[in-house]
């Protein structure tokens, strides 16, 4: 196993973006829902429970809440511990952060998927239409022990690149450095965040917690040009078992409503069924119901749809340009693509329609593992 050789590639392309305005949201087929409107005073998410384990190996009630599950030992479940063990063979853990200014976005990852480690980093330059990326693939990566949580110090080095993720204060320092890049995110006020615990055909279960539209500081070095901005982005932070076979198509967005109000949005579709759709708005967290992508597979740099079951929300994302890996290590398969973009469209709340746009990003995320 450590002397498989993973086949990568990676690729950027950037076309053209017309990028519509307030006046102008997506023309929508759905028919005209009046009746489905975003509560905002009944919409609160029960707590999340204090541990994943909740005694004679059973899991907490699966669900939404809103916190996060501080108690994370996957000791019940984990087995010896061994090279074939559930914590080698079947649990994946990982952090994302994500990252959006005007000129830059930033995607940012570190994965103990068990059997090895996965990481990476892009930079994309909107202005000179420039992608920056880093990868690295370590077998065994993570130690037997090692336990993930967002409160953990997750570092992966992979020749000369280096990650690390640590938290600090309220929030996390995140950092990369190789020759060309160095990058530092700051996130600051974490807030609560969104909790999902869902089924997981065939393994224990499987779990996330998600924030969105958190302030940072970004400082990035390319090249030797040294930028610094407050930026707005993301954090993804998941443990658990996920199926063998596992499909998703994910969207992460980060924007403002035409009265000014920050949004972000996380929704997810054949996958977690639907538990982790929620939105932050302003300083309320809300409930999403089932996502629903539109899109192209052959064309994944063509406006994607992405709206919610009940027409809530209805977007249209624009791709500028993607992140793409395909992976195949011995028992490990992976084939990633996560474009990077803009987005328009409206959200329907019980005070009427809104306008809403801003920079964010969509995967299509093929595993077995």
């Amino acid at each position: 196993m450590a002397s498989a050789r993973p086949a990568t590639r990676a690729a950027c392309t950037c076309p053209a973006v017309p990028i519509a305005k307030f006046s102008d949201p997506p023309t929508s087929t759905m028919p005209s829902l009046p009746e489905a409107a975003l509560h905002m005073t009944d919409s609160r998410l029960p707590a999340a429970p204090p541990a994943l384990h909740a005694g004679s190996g059973r899991v907490a009630d699966y669900g939404r809440y809103e916190g996060r599950v501080f108690d994370l030992s996957t000791a019940a479940w984990d087995g010896s511990r061994g090279a074939f063990s559930p914590r080698r063979l079947q649990r994946k853990g990982w952090m994302y952060f994500g990252a959006f200014t005007p000129r830059y976005m930033v995607g940012y990852a570190v994965a103990d998927a068990g059997l090895m480690a996965t990481a990476f980093v892009y930079v994309y330059d909107r202005q000179a239409k420039k992608l920056t990326e880093h990868k690295a693939t370590v077998p065994f990566g993570f130690a037997t022990d090692f336990a993930p949580s967002p409160d953990a110090d997750w570092q992966l080095r992979g020749g000369k690149r280096h990650w690390h993720a640590r938290p600090a204060g309220s929030g996390w320092d995140v950092r990369f450095e190789a020759p060309g890049l160095k990058l530092q995110m700051e996130f600051r006020d974490a807030g609560p965040g969104m909790t999902a615990i869902a089924s997981s055909p065939g393994r224990p279960f499987h779990h996330t917690w998600k924030l969105c539209a958190l302030p940072l500081r970004l400082a990035l070095e390319i090249d030797g040009q040294r930028i610094e901005q407050d930026a707005t982005g993301t954090l993804d932070f998941t443990l658990g078992y996920p199926p063998r076979h596992t499909d998703w198509n994910w969207a992460s967005l980060d924007g403002v409503t035409e009265d000014g109000q920050r949004i972000g949005v996380n929704l997810v579709a054949h996958f977690m069924n639907g538990h982790e759709n929620a939105m932050w708005l302003g300083d309320r967290l809300l409930p999403l119901a089932q996502a629903v992508f539109q899109y192209d597979p052959a064309q994944l740099l063509q406006p994607w749809r992405v709206h919610t079951a009940d027409g809530v929300l209805d977007v249209q994302f624009v791709p500028e340009g993607e992140r793409r890996e395909d992976i195949s290590v011995g028992l490990l398969a992976s084939r990633f693509t996560q474009p990077f973009g803009r987005f328009t469209g409206t959200l329907k709340t019980t005070d009427g329609v809104k306008k809403v746009e801003g920079f964010g990003v969509v995967e299509q995320h093929h595993a077995k593992w």
